[in-house]
């Protein structure tokens, strides 16, 4: 219980107070009188020290009991709030394992797309290289068959002439079609 919510003055110690106050009281007037009245007196003070000590220990006890019901409650307090707490990290490690072994599984496609990929630009590349190389054949064999065109047309350019030049050479009467044996010639 708070210091707040308690009254200043406990029951138990306005009570003790209330007892040593009307026991001294008593006994110093009991001092005023004949001895055997000195010596009530003597036996009022004690018995109100006597109940006065017991009252304390009453109020000690009440608040040894009081202390120890919020101690008890405090640790229930924390009990529960270590155990919310508790549950509280474990959800939360639990979303997080999730999470990661979500983008451990995305990263490990991404992984096998990226070597699907590597094998298909491999297998691109390896292509290309053979159509550079079939190219680059294609290219010379072109090349060859140019310089060996150069060279038949020399050859038959320098082949020696019936009187005509080239320029009045009159191709019209060379038939397209050549007849085949038993058929008519076309004009």
């Amino acid at each position: 219980m708070a210091a707040r919510q308690m009254s200043l003055v406990p029951r138990e110690r306005r009570r003790s107070l209330l007892i040593l106050g009307v026991g001294t009281l008593a006994a110093l007037l009991c001092s005023l009188g004949p001895v055997w009245l000195t010596r009530i007196g003597l036996g009022i003070a004690i018995l109100t020290a006597a109940l006065s000590v017991w009252h304390s220990w009453r109020q000690l006890d009440h608040l040894v009991a009081r202390h120890t019901a919020e101690l008890k409650q405090v640790r229930h307090l924390a009990r529960d709030a270590a155990h919310a707490h508790h549950v509280e990290m474990m959800t939360t490690l639990t979303r997080f394992r999730k999470r990661q072994e979500a983008q451990q599984a995305l990263i490990a496609e991404a992984r096998a797309q990226r070597e699907a990929l590597q094998t298909q630009l491999t297998a691109a590349q390896d292509d290309a290289e053979a159509k550079q190389a079939r190219i680059s054949s294609l290219n010379k064999r072109i090349s060859d068959l140019e310089k060996e065109l150069a060279a038949a047309t020399d050859e038959v350019l320098n082949l020696p002439r019936r009187g005509a030049s080239r320029r009045s050479l009159d191709v019209s009467r060379i038939p397209l079609v050549y007849p085949i044996e038993g058929q008519r010639r076309q004009a």
